[in-house]
């Protein structure tokens, strides 16, 4: 078990940016924290439309992951699903700027010292997300396609507000899903194990533009 890191006054907590762009927090309002729980879920609350990222950072090797933390956003809710790999202390930074702000760096506004005293649970890597993700969209599953415990046949349900259309690729293969009237789309990705081992990724894609029917926006991009 790693000791407690020092940190530089100021790290911890709200930065001055937070409360600015109209964040606050939920859950989880002190900035330092001990789980038993090695997956588990920090909700912030938006008063304006806000583009969010963040990433883990392991005080016991250094190393740094994107693919720890799965943020949803449902209107002034922001959900940050967090899945840590090992025991230990963690830092989570997180980054912020209203939705509006063409910049493409975000600041750091939020930052946590998590101290994790055990893994139940399986840790999951989650998929990349890119910038368009963050409008509206929101995933049912799969949250993960890493691991060799994920085989067979894997359902895949997403709700993308405007899209035309929405595919699964693989390389070069393409499976198309289904739009639902409750506004979900649903299709199954046949055999995922027989990409796995091969440098692959699994990407979700979607048109917004039926005029251009070929081309297609990079919304999630899965790690197999």
């Amino acid at each position: 078990m790693t000791e407690r890191p020092v940190l530089q006054n100021g790290y911890l907590g709200a930065q001055p940016l937070f409360k600015e762009i109209g964040l606050s927090t939920k859950t989880h309002p002190e900035p330092e924290f001990e789980t038993g729980e090695n997956e588990f879920v920090i909700k912030f609350k938006a008063s304006q439309p806000v583009k969010i990222t963040s990433k883990v950072i392991s005080e016991q090797t250094g190393d740094e992951s994107l693919e720890r933390v799965f943020i949803q956003t449902r209107g002034e809710d922001v959900n940050l699903l967090v899945s840590l790999d090992k025991p230990g202390y963690h830092r989570l930074q997180i980054y912020a700027l209203p939705a509006a702000d063409a910049s493409k760096q975000l600041p750091g506004v939020f930052n946590y010292l998590i101290n994790c005293t055990s893994t139940p649970r399986k840790s999951r890597m989650f998929p990349k997300q890119f910038a368009q993700w963050s409008d509206g969209c929101v995933l049912l599953e799969p949250f993960s396609l890493a691991g060799d415990h994920v085989k067979g046949d894997v359902m895949f349900r997403v709700a993308i507000p405007r899209a035309h259309a929405v595919a699964v690729t693989i390389g070069e293969e393409w499976t198309h899903l289904d739009p639902g009237d409750n506004g979900i789309w649903t299709g199954r990705l046949i055999g995922i194990d027989n990409y796995k081992g091969k440098g692959l990724h699994a990407v979700l894609n979607a048109n917004f533009n039926e005029e251009e029917e070929t081309r297609y926006s990079s919304l999630l991009q899965y790690t197999l």
